[in-house]
């Protein structure tokens, strides 16, 4: 419940901080030649100062877990891989322990195309927090050739 209220708080503060649209994460995709037919997508977060987003792998209660979903058009091999060391931490703000990622985050995510596919398109799903407020949910689509 106390989860719910900040989000909801944090919704109404970031509305009304004078139109500023605040983005403190930007993204940057690219697909490497792994080998024999096998690729990868790399996805790296770069993160303002004190800003920070939460694993795939954050627990209920707390902040809405980073999440990759990917359209049809390739075979995933294994899970997508948090590369960058995350950090487990009290957090204040949801009173639970959370795990995150400052500064920079990696991703990765292993496929092999199926019937012709020139590109590994999806859609991530973040939630970013600083200190003090929480930022709603963002959706990220990606269409990344190879």
């Amino acid at each position: 419940m106390r989860a719910i209220m900040i989000l909801l708080l944090s919704t109404i503060t970031s509305f009304s901080t004078f139109g500023q649209i605040l983005k403190p994460v930007k993204w940057e995709f690219e697909v490497l030649s792994v080998d024999n037919g096998l690729y990868e997508l790399k996805a790296t977060a770069k993160m303002d100062d004190k800003w920070a987003i939460y694993s795939q792998h954050t627990g209920e209660g707390g902040p809405i877990p980073l999440e990759f979903s990917y359209e049809e058009g390739v075979v995933l091999e294994g899970d997508t891989k948090e590369v960058s060391e995350a950090i487990r931490k009290m957090s204040k703000l949801f009173e639970i322990e959370v795990i995150k990622f400052e500064k920079e985050a990696i991703f990765t995510q292993k496929f092999k195309p199926k019937n012709g596919q020139s590109s590994i398109k999806g859609t991530l799903t973040f939630m970013c927090c600083d200190d003090l407020r929480c930022l709603p949910p963002t959706d990220v689509a990606f269409d990344v050739a190879f």
